[in-house]
């Protein structure tokens, strides 16, 4: 139950014109129960035997009857039409009466015209009213689905890194398109029927008990066993629901995956498996969806059949009742059948509208679980900003772990970076390099001991202005399909030409981005595919210079790129650098020597701290990473010598 009050709060903002349906709904159930009484009833008496012999004959005739003659059908046609207006003294009997006395008259064909125009104006009315419903519904509808996709979008950008850790973007697109269409498909086919059905069913059994309290009230002890039979019908419908949109959400990572990494599997001649591997992933989600089609199948004939049972009996109960007089007319016998007759499509419908829901629950049951989920803190409580950095940043007993059940990832650190240092982070792979900068700019929020800027907790920094504060530059560039303009301007509001053209040429990516027809202007499409390695870091150099912020965090920006490309880039990582604070995750030691402080990690503790001559005597981690390296570094450089001497003898000879 908290789950559907859940969704109905996505209905909520639009509570105004959810009033206005339920008043056209309302005007559309009258009239269109009116206009099924005036056809049934009118239309049957205007032309029963009876009724014709008991009105006036208005036609012409070759010859007139006397006026005493005429004076006497008239008064007759009155009484009988009087007596069927007068008769019986029940509340049906007076809405009957009321009714008749508006359309019959003493002139058959004046009753004509007035039942074919109360017909006429009653299937108006109801059509207005039906068009003005469904014009506001659809506008509901709609907008209920873009606010949804909205949220879903908003929470996404604001939940922690560590959400991402444990959640693949594959699943999370599909519960964005796929599981928010199925929202839509449930407003589609239930929000307008959620509505109407139980009020035509309402406005129904209301006509029937007028009609006959008894007969009523065996229709009332036969129906709730079809609605038990159908209730648990879309119980089962929204347990196979959520296994298919669970199966979906793994088709599309499938494809994700084999897509994203189209190079691999090429050069590795693994078509064969991924299409194997998408084929089966695929079946899987045909035998879940198969399994749940055929469930929603199986419930229209079931409910039919449970319709036509419950006629017969009242078929053979009302009929007796008739033939005994025992309080029930057959005129008012064919009226309960025809309303009785009504109210069972709304009744469908409305066991329709239960197995829709039901497929709905499951995909909002993933939706609410993202919405559920806590968001960053971006101001805390008696949160300051951080206008500028002036002295240090420290690290305090610092404690953290990914995930409650895991180890510490990171124990007592204890680190000290002044203002204009430039300090590197190296160790082994899994040593905690990237953790102990990522917890800086609170991607993660430590679990023990404390981070401070000026004395600061960054806890207690508002989160946006802490991160204005700090610039980043990674191995793996990020860029969007976007201009090359949009790209540099990214996160700064307002910045000029002159500006962006500044940070290009300080990143030495001026001179590639002239080569292009429109410049700034040119697309660099998904991921800056158009691009090459070593221009694509020159632009998020870029980007970073024209944030200026003074802190930067680098993760080795130049270890995938040709030797060109790295002499280009570390010559702008260069610049980037001057009158900054500089956090550098370092891969190749070469490049971090002159680095103001170097902090050795290990097993998520700080081994050593100090500069290149002072860890290669007293840190033994160090030395062995930089002994390797610069060994094979120079087996390399005698590689490159070797192969050199070969294609000069080659030459010479």
């Amino acid at each position: 139950m908290k789950l559907y009050f859940k969704v109905l709060s996505f209905i909520k903002p639009y509570w105004k014109g959810l009033i206005f349906i339920l008043l056209f709904t309302i005007s559309y159930v009258i009239f269109n129960n009116l206009s099924i009484w005036i056809s049934v009833d009118f239309v049957r008496q205007l032309f029963s035997p009876e009724f014709v012999n008991q009105t006036e004959q208005t036609v012409p005739l070759k010859k007139a009857a006397p006026d005493s003659l005429t004076k006497g059908k008239e008064k007759a046609a009155l009484d009988k039409i009087s007596a069927l207006k007068n008769t019986g003294n029940g509340l049906y009997q007076k809405i009957n009466n009321g009714i008749k006395s508006l359309i019959l008259r003493k002139n058959r064909f004046r009753t004509l015209e007035l039942v074919c125009l109360a017909i006429f104006l009653a299937f108006l009315l109801k059509n207005i009213s039906q068009y003005l419903r469904k014009l506001l519904l659809t506008y509901i509808r709609v907008r209920v689905v873009v606010d949804i996709r909205n949220q879903l979008h908003r929470k996404l950008l604001r939940l922690p890194l560590s959400f991402y850790h444990a959640h693949h973007s594959g699943k999370l697109t599909s519960i964005v398109f796929n599981d928010v269409n199925a929202i839509q498909n449930v407003l589609n086919q239930s929000f307008g029927k959620i509505i109407l059905s139980p009020l035509q069913i309402l406005a129904n059994i209301i006509i029937l008990l007028m009609i006959s309290v008894k007969l009523s009230l065996y229709t009332f002890i036969i129906l709730p066993v079809s609605f038990y039979i159908i209730y648990k019908i879309g119980q089962s419908i929204r347990r196979r629901s959520r296994r298919v949109f669970q199966q979906i959400a793994d088709v599309m990572l499938s494809f994700q995956e084999a897509v994203s990494a189209i190079t691999i599997v090429k050069i590795f001649a693994n078509e064969e498996k991924e299409e194997k591997r998408f084929r089966q992933t695929n079946y899987l989600f045909f035998k879940k969806l198969f399994r749940a089609e055929r469930l929603k199948i199986a419930t229209t004939p079931v409910n039919e059949i449970l319709m036509v049972l419950t006629l017969i009996v009242l078929l053979w109960i009302g009929g007796r009742m008739v033939y005994t007089h025992t309080g029930l007319q057959a005129e008012d016998f064919v009226r309960f059948l025809v309303f009785l007759f009504a109210m069972f499509k709304p009744i469908q419908e409305f066991s329709g509208v239960n197995n829709t829901i039901q497929t709905g629950m499951a995909a909002a049951e993933r939706i609410t679980n993202i919405l559920d989920q806590p968001e960053e803190t971006y101001d805390p409580p008696q949160a300051v900003d951080l206008n500028e950095f002036k002295d240090r940043i420290c690290y305090e007993h610092v404690y953290f772990k990914y995930n409650p059940q895991d180890e510490f990832g990171l124990e007592d650190v204890n680190i000290t970076i002044r203002h204009g240092e430039t300090v590197a982070f190296v160790g082994h792979s899994g040593a905690g390099k990237t953790t102990v900068v990522d917890l800086l700019p609170r991607f993660y929020n430590v679990d023990k001991g404390r981070i401070t800027i000026d004395g600061i907790d960054i806890q207690r920094i508002k989160l946006h202005s802490l991160r204005r504060m700090i610039g980043l530059v990674t191995q793996e560039t990020v860029l969007f399909n976007d201009t090359i303009r949009a790209n540099i301007a990214y996160g700064v509001e307002d910045a000029d030409e002159e500006a962006i053209i500044n940070a290009a040429k300080a990143a030495n990516a001026w001179e590639f981005i002239q080569k292009f027809d429109l410049g700034l202007d040119t697309h660099i499409g998904e991921h800056g595919i158009k691009l090459s390695g070593g221009q694509k870091q020159r632009l998020a150099i870029a980007r970073a210079i024209l944030k200026n912020p003074p802190i930067l965090i680098l993760d080795e920006a130049t270890s995938s790129l040709d030797t060109e490309s790295e002499r280009l880039v570390q010559e702008a990582i260069e610049k980037l650098m001057k009158n900054r604070t500089v956090l550098v995750i370092a891969h190749r030691l070469s490049t971090i020597r002159n680095a103001n402080k170097i902090v050795v990690m290990d097993g998520g503790r700080v081994d050593h701290i100090g500069s290149h001559q002072e860890l290669y005597r007293k840190s033994a981690i160090y030395r062995v990473l930089y002994d390797n390296q610069l060994l094979a570094g120079q087996e390399a450089q005698a590689d490159a010598s070797a192969l050199l001497i070969e294609e000069k003898a080659q030459n010479d000879s």
